[in-house]
């Protein structure tokens, strides 16, 4: 069956086919679902952004308004987006070199204001870069990037989670001045006489607390449950602070319980009055361009790969049929919105789809109720959020920490090939010593460089024609004269792999000299290219000077028509091209044996028209009849 393309199309209506059997009960498991997973999503949002260095109206907007355009155009009808921790470590980065750069010395208001800035510009770089990928269709890219580097990534992640967060967890100043994970590493072992105690106290607390809730029931939402109680016991301490103030105590000191989220720009004193985004055109500064582009790219991607691999991991258990392209353009054009509102990126959450799927969700409709439900718990509970201890983000975001690592898919990286072995550390070992962002890079590079490395070795399989015209492997081991060799040629056969194409067929003719014919088959050939092209002219001449021919069989349809448009068919001749025929699978070579058997002999030259059928493809004809015979004057 052939391949339909029309299926990674780019579409805005493709949520209509929800509703086209939508029911009663359809809409009370989307609901019912959505509920359980604004439960999960809430108290994510709220630390992601803190991770990020942002208010926490850019992870609520991102959860809440970002996520339904996502669930609106996307193609999955289970994933769920939002702020993710990757995501948020490499806005941090990203914004932090801004600032450093042009901005150094900037506090308190203006350097919020400045963030917000550059947190807009990145926004537009991110959903347009994502939109433009998928009107061009470069869904397939993606491809090329191995699931080992997002492995070796979301480790690093998790290990620059723990080590940030216990800055935070323990009230210690984090250093400007160190950015790798290293650095900050060594310097907070060396520095444990500055610990806060009243505040690694509350994040200590929080982080056992986290613990047992899990091992009574790992459904259990413990995250919302934690911060909950945490917001509650601040708000009284907070009440009644007059009082608790009023009691000095030489060892405890009060004033550390009240450590409170540094800046929270949507939340009113007594009731949430900042639901509704103020939407404001974003101010574009060229000059941060050089610096935030990099960072675009890597969000960008990385969004990309994780909700491709989370749609995907879900659609493998309900069967669903995706649309990469589909989802990129949500993904840009949620990014792209979130740019007018201050929200940051978004991309697929495996914990929130995985939930939403098992609690029965039905539709998007499940993702969009998400969104809602969470703006109806700001609405009710919204200003209890200021009053929720950092410390207490901290401890959620280093349990959280460990479970965004798949121990088995590590250690399954490790034990697989020295090739993906060699990738996941060198992607995680970057991850420690340099920044996070230049770390991705270097673990895509490899990847890629790897993938070209294997790509560019074509297998070069011998075969010879029995008395039946059945086709034996030849022992390499068994060396043999023959006048007449067939070479089966396997792979890609792009300018990478051109080169050392022709040097393996040249040495198989110089290592024996009685060769008279060599003929490749092409069938299983994939991606000739104009450099292939040259090598196979370049291979035509040698023979041809020291008085050998060349034949090809097994030629395919792609494969006929860049010979054709490069002018090979020419050079090499039409008689000696027999091109594949799926109805009859052995014909092409049988033929071409036929010919080099009159070559040898010297009933014809390689040169000469002979009257033989030849076939030309007919672009007209049905899928899998790919051919007509016509006779070889007639032939174009």
């Amino acid at each position: 069956m052939p391949y339909n393309h029309s299926v990674d199309e780019v579409s805005l209506t493709c949520f209509k086919k929800d509703f086209e059997r939508y029911s009663w009960a359809m809409f009370r498991t989307d609901i019912l679902s959505g509920l359980s997973v604004a439960m999960l999503t809430l108290p994510q949002a709220l630390a992601y952004a803190l991770v990020a260095g942002l208010p926490v109206s850019s992870g609520l907007y991102a959860a809440i308004f970002s996520a339904m355009i996502v669930a609106w155009f996307g193609s999955s009808r289970h994933m769920i987006v939002g702020p993710s921790n990757a995501i948020a470590i490499l806005i941090q980065g990203g914004i932090s070199t801004v600032l450093l750069t042009y901005y150094r010395g900037q506090e308190g208001a203006p350097s919020e204001a400045l963030v917000l800035q550059i947190l807009t510009q990145l926004m537009l770089l991110v959903g347009g870069i994502q939109i433009l990928a998928a009107f061009l269709k470069l869904g397939r890219l993606t491809h090329f990037v191995s699931h080992t580097v997002i492995i070796g990534y979301v480790t690093g992640v998790a290990l620059a989670l723990i080590i940030n967060q216990l800055f935070t967890l323990l009230g210690v100043a984090t250093p400007v001045e160190f950015t790798s994970l290293y650095e900050r590493g060594k310097y907070i072992i060396t520095h444990l006489s500055l610990i806060d105690w009243p505040t690694a106290f509350i994040g200590i607390s929080c982080w056992l607390f986290l613990i047992g809730l899990k091992r009574i029931d790992r459904k259990i939402p413990a995250g919302a449950i934690m911060l909950a109680i945490i917001a509650v016991l601040a708000y009284c301490c907070d009440y009644f602070s007059t009082y608790l103030f009023a009691m000095k105590y030489s060892f405890f000191n009060w004033e550390s319980l009240h450590a409170f989220v540094a800046h929270v720009a949507i939340v009113g004193d007594t009731h949430f009055d900042g639901l509704l985004p103020q939407l404001a055109w974003p101010d574009f500064t060229l000059g941060f361009v050089n610096s935030l582009l990099p960072v675009a790219f890597a969000i960008a991607l990385l969004s990309v790969m994780e909700s491709i691999s989370t749609s995907k991991a879900v659609a493998a258990n309900s069967g669903q049929h995706l649309s990469t392209n589909q989802e990129i353009f949500a993904l840009g054009l949620g990014n792209f919105c979130a740019a007018f509102m201050g929200a940051m990126p978004v991309s697929g959450s495996p914990s929130r789809s995985t939930l939403s799927y098992e609690n029965g969700a039905k539709t998007r409709l499940a993702a969009v109720f998400n969104s809602l439900f969470v703006a109806v718990i700001l609405l009710a509970c919204g200003f209890l959020i200021h009053h929720i201890p950092v410390a207490a983000f901290a401890a959620l975001l280093v349990y959280s920490a460990g479970s965004i690592v798949n121990y088995k898919q590590l250690l399954m990286c490790i034990k697989a090939t020295r090739s993906d072995a060699c990738v996941l550390i060198l992607t995680i070992i970057s991850c420690i010593f340099l920044s996070l962002d230049t770390a991705f890079y270097i673990g895509v590079i490899m990847s890629i460089s790897l993938y070209l490395k294997k790509a560019a070795i074509p297998e070069l399989i011998e075969f010879t024609l029995d008395e039946e015209g059945g086709l034996h492997a030849v022992d390499v081991n068994h060396h043999e004269s023959r006048q007449v060799r067939l070479i089966k040629v396997e792979g890609e056969l792009f300018f990478g792999a051109a080169d050392l194409f022709q040097s393996a067929l040249k040495a198989i003719t110089e290592d024996d000299r009685t060769t008279r014919v060599l003929i490749l088959q092409l069938k299983n050939t994939r991606d000739i290219d104009a450099t292939a092209c040259l090598a196979l002219q370049r291979l035509y001449n040698y023979l041809t000077s020291s008085g050998r021919h060349l034949i090809a069989c097994g030629i395919t349809r792609p494969i006929w028509d860049v010979l054709s448009d490069s002018g090979m068919i020419e050079v090499i001749g039409k008689a000696n091209l027999f091109i594949f025929d799926e109805h009859h699978p052995q014909l092409s070579y049988q033929r071409a044996f036929l010919r080099s058997h009159a070559i040898v002999t010297g009933q014809i030259n390689s040169q000469v028209n002979a009257p033989v059928a030849v076939p030309v493809f007919n672009h007209g004809v049905e899928a899998g009849e790919l051919y007509k015979e016509k006779p070889l004057n007639a032939a174009t």
